[in-house]
């Protein structure tokens, strides 16, 4: 039985391959071919149109950065921050918050005196170096309170028209006191809160360091008796 089963194999095994080549059809094989070539050359086609466009970015990126670089170097030799103006754009009217100064109820002994670093000063004959500030604050510099803004503001049509502002703290030109005769006194109140040690200890050595004081500083406490 083996031996007949074994003869018979190879013509069913040709059956088998005529019945399947006879199975397929020609036009869905064509078809087939011509949808993965179709989707073939889209891919390919999209692709080429990808690179185009990502060439074509780079290219204007790379033309407007030497358009920017061009107009910030020229806004520099003229002294202008570089950026966009914004023409549309208005600070309005500022109002300078004013604090209490003893210079309003005591007089100067110290007009005309140079406000320098005391400490890093070296006076005497000819090599006479004096240690100053590289940035001296003005009387009218300060910070402005409200810093946001849009178009309209400042223009009389809109109700946010105006802003305080802060006096900007900083080393001033004169001083009003002259330091050989200046006493201090440092005053807390309140809770304590961190960082307010430091606070004492900087500004105390800030009189005898930078500003040279000769007098001495004082701690004011409430007694408890």
């Amino acid at each position: 039985a083996n031996c007949r089963h074994a003869d018979r194999l190879p013509d069913n095994i040709h059956h088998n391959k005529h019945i399947m080549t006879g199975s397929i059809d020609p036009k869905a094989v064509a078809l087939v071919a011509a949808a993965t070539s179709a989707a073939a050359t889209y891919l390919i086609t999209k692709r080429q149109f990808e690179k185009k466009a990502i060439a074509e970015r780079r290219k204007q990126y790379e033309l407007d950065q030497k358009v920017r670089s061009k107009q910030n170097e020229d806004k520099k030799e003229k002294g202008l921050p570089t950026g966009t103006k914004m023409d549309d754009i208005d600070v309005g009217d500022v109002y300078l918050w004013e604090v209490e100064r003893l210079s309003k109820y005591f007089p100067s002994e110290g007009s005309g005196v140079e406000n320098i670093m005391a400490a890093l000063s070296e006076a005497g004959g000819e090599d006479d170096r004096r240690a100053k500030y590289n940035k001296l604050i003005g009387d009218h510099e300060c910070i402005l309170a409200n810093i946001r803004r849009k178009p309209g503001d400042g223009d009389g049509t809109s109700e946010s028209t105006s802003t305080v502002a802060y006096i900007r703290a900083g080393p001033r030109e004169k001083l009003h006191f002259n330091p050989k005769t200046v006493n201090a006194a440092i005053v807390t109140c309140g809770g304590l809160c961190p960082g307010l040690n430091n606070v004492v200890r900087e500004i105390t050595r800030a009189l005898y360091h930078l500003y040279g004081i000769e007098g001495k500083v004082y701690g004011i406490v409430v007694s408890s008796t």
